[in-house]
């Protein structure tokens, strides 16, 4: 697996750069703040996650470590892929990404050409353990009146309609103990 590189851009076009290593260039996916910032003929250092699949191998880079580690979780997400993820960091820094999911911002991510609600939603859902967050969800300033169901409150934080989720919840298999789960299995048979 390639993690970094270093060496000149030979050429860059929309979204992409060609770093010569040793007389060897890496064609690379970059964020446009990336390529904005070198010139060809610079020596410059990339991190860079190789994505593997059937048909293609590709890598995608990014100027911080961190950055690399975040572009791995939002790819860990069901319906999200690399090229799904590259423009999350296209129009976003690392920390507005951790920053969306601990607060369950869904507008912040459907904003994103090719990501739609439900997708925001999932990547809410799914990475918000794994980000950890020091905020609860806060209904009461989107006017929502607090119930005890956290199952129900999560929902309405993440966009549902009212009816839809009484709808729904009603429906939640009793084998489906955890919060994340039933929340996960709303979201899938959510209308």
């Amino acid at each position: 697996m390639i993690s970094s590189l270093r060496g000149v851009l030979l050429r860059k076009g929309i979204r992409l750069g060609e770093v010569d290593v040793g007389g060897v260039g890496y064609l690379v996916n970059l964020g446009s703040g990336l390529l904005n910032n070198w010139r060809v003929g610079q020596e410059v250092e990339v991190f860079t996650y190789m994505a593997v699949s059937e048909n293609d191998m590709s890598l995608y880079g990014f100027g911080d470590i961190r950055d690399v580690e975040m572009f791995k979780i939002l790819i860990s997400v069901s319906g999200v892929g690399p090229k799904s993820a590259m423009q999350i960091f296209d129009n976003s820094l690392c920390e507005d990404i951790r920053e969306a999911i601990v607060d369950a911002n869904v507008d912040f991510f459907q904003k994103i050409k090719g990501i739609g609600k439900k997708t925001a939603q999932r990547i809410i859902v799914d990475l918000k353990s794994k980000i950890g967050s020091e905020k609860e969800l806060d209904l009461t300033s989107a006017g929502f009146e607090l119930e005890k169901d956290e199952l129900y409150l999560g929902l309405v934080q993440l966009g549902f309609d009212k009816n839809e989720i009484r709808g729904v919840v009603s429906k939640v298999p009793v084998d489906v103990e955890m919060l994340e789960q039933k929340i996960e299995w709303c979201l899938r048979n959510i209308n």
